[in-house]
């Protein structure tokens, strides 16, 4: 499994390290970027892209994922409108959080989705309000969407999605760690 991350300038990487991390147990991460520039994350970790969005071979990739961050150096991006729809149209997973979900929107990949964001919607023409629903993780067919607070659902849903849990009691365990930060009593660090 491919699972392509978005990176691009002040892009806020907690809100998707966790999906990284159960999302890199069963396959590959490939970093995108708008270009092959470095970029420096809002917590201020640079990273340098594997690929640009322009050498991302849409059969390649099962899912991707956009990070939150400031929805101005997305939103006029045609190539990633053109990707984000391709990948949509093959019904490949793509997980937007925070202020990303308004890529999708722009994308047109939510007409007639419910979703979720983390943005004011009355302040973006681009959103439906009557598809926004007020949780932090929505899921609708192929399109996942979470408020930044929900990045530990986001990240489970995703891995629900991507069918990497070996079972329910897997997932229960994920779901007690990594949400309730319930661990187990033998497990020693």
């Amino acid at each position: 499994m491919k699972t392509y991350v978005l990176i691009y300038e002040g892009f806020v990487q907690f809100e998707v390290v966790l999906s990284n991390y159960f999302m890199k147990t069963k396959g590959e991460i490939v970093t995108v970027g708008l270009n092959n520039k470095e970029v420096t994350s809002w917590e201020g970790f640079r990273t340098l892209p594997h690929i640009t969005l322009e050498e991302v071979d849409i059969k390649d990739v099962d899912l991707l994922i956009l990070p939150g961050g400031d929805p101005q150096h997305l939103i006029n991006d045609k190539k990633l409108m053109e990707v984000i729809d391709k990948l949509n149209s093959q019904g490949k997973t793509i997980g937007a959080i925070c202020a990303a979900p308004l890529s999708l929107a722009k994308a047109g990949v939510l007409k007639g989705r419910k979703y979720t964001t983390t943005l004011p919607i009355v302040e973006f023409k681009d959103f439906n309000e009557s598809e926004f629903v007020d949780e932090n993780v929505v899921v609708d067919g192929n399109i996942i969407t979470a408020k930044a607070s929900g990045y530990v659902d986001f990240a489970l849903e995703l891995g629900k999605i991507m069918n990497i849990y070996e079972n329910e009691a897997d997932l229960q365990e994920t779901i007690k760690y990594f949400k309730y930060f319930n661990v187990r009593e033998n497990v020693i660090s």
